[in-house]
């Protein structure tokens, strides 16, 4: 299971804080993560892919959407509205 944790306007566009879900197999790193949220909706997709106001932390750390995940990690994705 990962720890999702959001912030920024991620929180109100989203509707959620914090969110923990089981990795599925295929998903190996945050760029995999964000697709498979993406899938949510629209607004996850605009907020989440392609955007350039996304910051990503991995456990902490800064992180590229290249980063790996495993189970038991905690992303923590900080977003803004793009115009």
């Amino acid at each position: 299971m990962v720890k999702i944790l959001f912030f920024g306007d991620l929180v109100e566009t989203l509707g959620m804080a914090s969110d923990e879900i089981v990795l599925p197999p295929d998903v190996t790193d945050v760029e995999r993560l964000l697709f498979v949220l993406s899938r949510r909706g629209e607004m996850w997709k605009k907020m989440l892919l392609g955007n350039p106001k996304l910051n990503i932390t991995v456990n902490r750390q800064f992180a590229e959407k290249s980063a790996p995940l495993r189970d038991g990690d905690e992303v923590a994705l900080v977003g803004f509205a793009v115009a």
